[in-house]
């Protein structure tokens, strides 16, 4: 490779180029290929205070796994985008920021215990047993692209800003007027009645003609218009299938056996247990030292003694190790050990240990029975993804210009299905899918008659699909939708008798005639309600919601208002009397959670007004 450059290096292009090199020696040193603009990875500054580019794609990436694991395959692509997610993500990180330093500054700081116990206690870095697992934890943070120092340096932000929103929240009190103001509205009551007019009757009696069903299914075409449909056969070929028929032997299986274990390289993987005295704490050492040397069980000590708030109720365990988890003095002790061994008081940054070996493994290779359903697995997939392979590029080919999927089915030994006749946006299983969809319903499919390309559902399942039949778009004949038109003209009709009648019921009331009258003269049921509650149990409860959402009455003249019900039914609602609720209508515990509940609401919106405040404060620049 030296001789190439120094063959290229004598043309006149290359002596352009080192003189080009040397002016900017010349004019800017040396340094000028190694020094870079250091703002390239910002994203954001705040009060001095860098937002990397790193920190945004974490967020970025975390914000995508939280909303696929929330809606899964549902939310749309682009919702998914960097593009999408970089302003609010970046808003996000600024916020935080800015809040973290509000607490910095205010001198809160979370300690190195109580960081500890939140990992330890976290459920996601835990085993099928419940207990802390080291090395579920290490994995996890090499998946989101954290070190442990990292993890703990975000963690614990979290930690202080939760702290000082707490702080500020705590603050946030409630008046007295502000409760009885509550009480006035919350324990209200109201003295109602209401006339119910039936929609059922006005649609029995209602009486439509076929010119009116002629007219509504010309005015409207589109609402009975039906969406094009198409059918098509086709073959799913995904490693899934082809597994199931792949036949593996016992001697295939050892064979694969002997093999893995020549290539095994021994991964030892150390349990740990500890019991921690933080600081200098002579006589506390002397103490657990005493306790181990007279056989007093390990577990029930760290339960007792240990200053590991986040293993000491696991009686110490810190899950697995491979060697890189721990401080290097933990790890040199431990290693030393055999199961069951407890070392020596162990020094290091975080304190005294005294360090139990409970398990290894990795050390020895598993057995044959132990590996079996492993293997077996194994040579299945490997031997259905060769096949998978193959039969790919054989199904490009064979459907390419096929006539039908039929003949390619069968001589790939697979099998051709037809999805039945359907619409673009009512697809179902396989169909709902869009890629599906809209090769399905593609000109090369639908208009030309093809064989649709190999679809890539996922990185082992594929399909090709034809179309068998098509229904074009049609507006559906009278016959098929008249019945339809029919109810729904009913519908109408009836809600304009039921609106003629209660106009007239209210008029009556507004005249001056009583609502009993008004019940006699209509001929229509008359319900009151006295002393009605928000939550009334036994009443009408659409009609008494619509009640507490009217008008108080004024100058001893009762409100009035309509309401369609659900049932499609018109009710006369009359509002004649407002009481207002008092103290001596709440109950001790009522008034504690109202208290409480209030406090909870105002110190969310003090803090809202606080993050606000400081976000304004700050200086803020953004790439």
């Amino acid at each position: 490779m030296l001789q190439h450059l120094r063959d290229n290096s004598r043309g006149v292009i290359s002596f352009i180029l080192i003189g080009f090199l040397v002016i900017i020696f010349a004019l800017t040193g040396v340094e000028a290929l190694f020094n870079w603009d250091t703002s390239a990875n910002q994203a954001a500054k705040v009060n001095g205070e860098v937002v990397t580019e790193m920190d945004v794609a974490r967020a970025i990436s975390m914000q995508k796994q939280q909303m696929l694991n929330t809606y899964g395959d549902q939310i749309p692509s682009e919702f998914l985008s960097d593009e999408y997610l970089r302003k609010p993500v970046i808003e996000n990180l600024i916020q935080r920021m800015v809040l973290s330093q509000a607490a910095e500054s205010a001198g809160m700081k979370i300690g190195t215990s109580y960081l500890s116990e939140q990992i330890a206690s976290a459920p996601q870095f835990k085993n099928e047993a419940g207990l802390f697992d080291n090395t579920r934890y290490q994995q996890v943070l090499r998946n989101l692209g954290y070190t442990h120092s990292t993890y703990s340096k975000i963690l614990s932000d979290e930690l202080v800003i939760n702290q000082l929103q707490a702080g500020v929240e705590a603050t946030a009190f409630v008046t007295s007027e502000q409760l009885s103001d509550i009480y006035s509205l919350s324990f209200q009551t109201r003295d109602l009645s209401y006339f119910l007019l039936p929609a059922a009757k006005e649609r029995e009696s209602a009486i439509v003609e076929q010119p009116e069903i002629q007219a509504y299914y010309e005015k409207n075409q589109q609402a009975f218009t039906s969406e094009d449909q198409v059918a098509v056969d086709y073959i799913n070929l995904n490693v899934s299938d082809l597994m199931k028929n792949v036949v593996v032997t016992d001697e295939q299986l050892r064979k694969q056996y002997e093999q893995n274990l020549s290539s095994f390289v021994a991964a030892t993987e150390r349990q740990a247990a500890h019991i921690l005295v933080e600081g200098e704490n002579p006589e506390k050492v002397k103490t657990i030292n005493e306790k181990l040397a007279a056989g007093e069980d390990f577990a029930v000590v760290a339960k007792e003694l240990s200053d590991d708030l986040g293993s000491k109720e696991q009686g110490g365990d810190l899950g697995f190790t491979k060697g890189d988890a721990f401080p290097e003095e933990f790890e040199a002790a431990l290693a030393k050990l055999k199961v069951g061994e407890i070392s020596a008081a162990v020094k290091t940054d975080a304190g005294t240990h005294f360090i139990k070996l409970l398990a290894e493994k990795g050390s020895e290779p598993p057995s044959y029975d132990e590996q079996k359903a492993n293997l077996e697995e194994q040579l299945k997939r490997s031997e259905a993804e060769n096949i998978f392979v193959s039969q790919l590029e054989k199904l490009r080919d064979l459907s390419y210009n096929a006539e039908n999927l039929s003949e390619v089915a069968q001589e790939l030994g697979l099998k051709v299905e037809n999805s039945g006749l359907f619409e673009r946006s009512k697809g179902q299983g396989l169909f709902s899918n869009t890629d599906i969809t809209e090769a399905a319903f593609s000109d090369e499919v639908l208009q030309e008659g093809n064989s649709s390309d190999v679809i890539e559902l996922d990185s082992s399942n594929v399909i090709v699909l034809k179309k068998t039949d098509y229904k074009p778009s049609q507006v559906r004949p009278l016959s098929e939708v008249e019945g339809q038109i029919v109810n729904l003209l009913k519908e109408q009709k009836a809600k304009v008798a039921l609106e003629k009648q209660a106009v007239e019921l209210i008029g009556l009331l507004k005249s001056g005639m009583s609502s009993l009258d008004v019940s006699k003269k209509a001929g229509v049921e008359l319900k009151q309600v006295k002393s009605a509650s928000r939550n009334a149990s036994g009443e009408n409860p659409e009609i008494v919601s619509h009640a507490f959402s009217m008008a108080k009455p004024a100058n001893n003249n009762a409100s009035f208002d309509t309401l369609t019900t659900v049932a499609g039914d018109m009710a006369v609602v009359v509002l004649e009397a407002v009481t207002p609720g008092t103290q001596e209508k709440v109950t001790p515990e009522q008034k504690s959670a109202i208290a409480s509940q209030l406090v909870s609401i105002y110190g969310k919106n003090d803090f809202s007004s606080y993050q606000k405040l400081l976000k304004d404060s700050a200086d803020i620049s953004q790439k």
